[in-house]
This record gives C-alpha cells, sequence and structure tokens, in this order.
C-alpha cells in the first residue's frame, strides 16, 4: 500500500468511527512521516500536512487542553478531519 492509500484509508475509516482519536492520530502521524514515498499530489501533501498537525498534537487530557495553543483535542482533529476529507471529495 502506498503511502497516499495508507493516508485515505486512515481518513475514511476515521471519520467511520472504524479507529479512536488516539490510534488515528498515531497512525496517520507515522505514516505521513515515516512511510514517504512521493505518491501524494502537492494538494494532497498540503491537505495532509495540515491534519499531520493536528494529529501530531493530539492530547486526551484536559490539563493538556488547558495550554494554549500547546494541543488539540477530539473535536479538534475530527472537524480537522472533516475539513480535509471534503476538501479531497471524500465526503
Amino acid at each position: 500500500m502506498t503511502q497516499k492509500e495508507k493516508l485515505y484509508y486512515l481518513l475514511n475509516y476515521y471519520l467511520k468511527n472504524k479507529y479512536d482519536t488516539n490510534i488515528f492520530c498515531d497512525l496517520f502521524s507515522d505514516t505521513f512521516n515515516l512511510e514517504y514515498d512521493n505518491s501524494l499530489t502537492k494538494i494532497e501533501q498540503q491537505l495532509f500536512e495540515e491534519l499531520m498537525i493536528v494529529t501530531s498534537r493530539f492530547s486526551p487530557f484536559e490539563e493538556d487542553l488547558k495550554i494554549p495553543n500547546a494541543f488539540y483535542s477530539e473535536q479538534e482533529v475530527r472537524i480537522k478531519a472533516k475539513e480535509v476529507a471534503s476538501a479531497l471529495n471524500l465526503i
């Protein structure tokens, strides 16, 4: 599976609630950062990079979320995932 296929797969399954946010964030960030294979278009690269910034800074802990501009909540991850999916015409 190419990096592109895996990122699309993860995004689709997350939005179908097949992955919880913590697992999705770990898998998405790892795939984006560690499995580079030049299969993404420029727009996909840009959109997935925006999502990776959010997924790599996800925290399920309320005390973390109180720190300004440091972490993202589950709701913020879902919103960004939907924005990216919409931009890619997945939803």
